[in-house]
């Protein structure tokens, strides 16, 4: 059967939808949606009415490409102000036959959950490791327990949690157009779409270039250890560019977009872009002196964030994966070279129907989803066998409680 998943992004710039159909292992883009983002800064919300209708204006723009309503979809939630847990549980081992199940590695993780402290909202929850006990004696420590024997389960995971009103006030916007099936943290989505097997096996730092915002998300043979949200983006490549030529924000942005290169070394320093200053008089703009100034800028940005590394971990840092729209620029792969030498890169994404960087997070979000629920033994689209035959939206909605997480977590862990 083919599953189709729907992930909404809201970002500082603009917000992502995308719709994703998993069939025979493989992930084929029906549909995906980009539209400016008002009404938030620097990944907090100031005016959910205006969110809100710039998100019908998205979900409108996908529905008309693929003709069927979106009523279900993850959510990706920013990691600004989160924290992060090292928790330890355990349970027994209730059936007759004392083998650890795919359910008492659910239970497992759930009875972890409790010590969510108030005011805040667990998104993720990652095992570390398993622990089998036999006679009140541990037995052994491995990453797989099902089938083994044993009278308790013990678990070493991480947690992370988000401020209450970070996540309440996102899902409250969407919620008012559709369901929200589940909440994913933002860089656990980027390093699901990002992250190789050399990169799982050792100590790796992700930066996200926003708008408003870069996101440094620190990582740890595949499990999220720290990150830290810093209040400097690609604007300010924007302001200079607006500032330095005497135009608008709108004609600044568009003039890096189409014209920009992030390293002097390879513009070309006989090319022009025309364009109009904030009177309407015409400007040349060199595409060598505008590299320069788009470099000074990134290189200010990476190195905020490169000094940021240093107090997120005292660890050698294997990989530094960089992205972020930006990151489409030509030349940025140099930049890299000068701020972190050999260990640093971007990221080229390469599925079918997506090709620029801004949707990483999404994409990476529904692999993330799809994983979860292929690990749990469970089957579920985000559209019935009718919407994908007849084009006709199922109405079956998923169980509601009071934390938002909850609603899917219970749904797939207690039924």
């Amino acid at each position: 059967m083919k599953k189709i998943y729907t992930c909404i992004d809201i970002a500082s710039d603009t917000i992502r939808i995308l719709v994703s159909e998993y069939y025979h292992n493989e992930f084929r883009t029906l549909a995906v949606s980009s539209v400016r983002t008002k009404g938030i800064k620097n990944g907090v919300i100031t005016d959910e009415q205006v969110l809100l209708q710039r998100l019908k204006l998205a979900l409108d723009d996908i529905t008309s490409r693929i003709n069927i309503p979106i009523k279900k979809a993850i959510i990706t939630i920013p990691a600004k102000d989160a924290e992060y847990s090292l928790v330890h549980g355990n349970v027994p081992i209730v059936n007759d036959e004392k083998m650890v199940t795919q359910k008492d590695v659910l239970r497992v993780q759930n009875a972890v959950i409790n010590d969510v402290i108030p005011n805040m909202e667990l998104v993720n929850i990652t095992p570390i490791d398993f622990t089998i006990y036999e006679n009140g004696s541990e037995i052994e420590t491995i990453k797989d327990p099902r089938n083994k024997i044993c009278d308790r389960l013990g678990i070493r995971a991480m947690m992370v949690c988000v401020p209450k009103s970070i996540v309440v006030s996102y899902a409250k916007v969407i919620e008012a157009a559709i369901e929200v099936v589940d909440l994913i943290l933002s860089p656990i989505a980027d390093y699901q779409q990002i992250s190789d097997d050399e990169m799982r096996k050792n100590v790796s730092a992700v930066i996200n270039i926003g708008k408003d915002t870069t996101t440094i998300s620190m990582f740890n043979k595949g499990i999220i250890t720290n990150s830290s949200v810093l209040k400097i983006g690609s604007k300010i490549i924007d302001d200079d560019i607006s500032y330095i030529y005497y135009t608008t924000k709108k004609i600044a942005r568009k003039t890096k977009e189409n014209f920009g290169i992030a390293h002097p070394r390879y513009a070309n320093k006989t090319e022009t872009y025309e364009t109009r200053d904030v009177n309407g008089k015409l400007v040349s703009i060199n595409q060598y002196e505008l590299s320069k100034v788009i470099n000074k800028r990134l290189v200010e940005i990476l190195n905020v964030a490169k000094n940021e590394l240093k107090v997120l971990t005292n660890k050698q840092i294997r990989y530094i994966m960089v992205i972020g729209g930006i990151t489409d620029m030509p030349g940025v792969k140099f930049v890299l070279e000068d701020v972190f030498g050999d260990n640093a890169r971007t990221y080229t994404i390469n599925t079918l129907g997506i090709r620029k960087a801004r949707f990483i997070t999404v994409l990476g979000a529904i692999k993330h989803f799809v994983n979860k629920i292929s690990l749990r033994k469970k089957e579920y689209s985000m559209f019935s066998n009718d919407d994908v035959d007849n084009l006709v939206h199922s109405k079956t909605r998923i169980g509601r409680s009071d934390s938002i997480f909850g609603r899917f977590f219970s749904y797939f862990f207690d039924n």
